[in-house]
């Protein structure tokens, strides 16, 4: 299961996309906080039983994975 939502980061003012991927079900197990893939700064975080994963956007605002 994938769940997926652009972020803004506070650190340098980009947009980049940022997913949820496994078992994303609130309140898993485990605190993931994603890093923005422009500046490395920290960005949200939730508690799942997955994985965050960040991505830079193209021109149009679709993900580069």
């Amino acid at each position: 299961m994938t769940k997926g939502y652009i972020v803004k980061c506070e650190g340098c003012g980009k947009d980049y996309y940022c997913e949820s991927t496994g078992n994303i079900w609130p309140g898993g197990k485990d605190h993931e906080t994603a890093t923005c893939p422009y500046c490395k700064a920290e960005g949200p975080s939730e508690f799942i039983s997955g994985f965050l994963h960040t991505y830079k956007l193209d021109e149009n605002g679709k993900p580069v994975r």
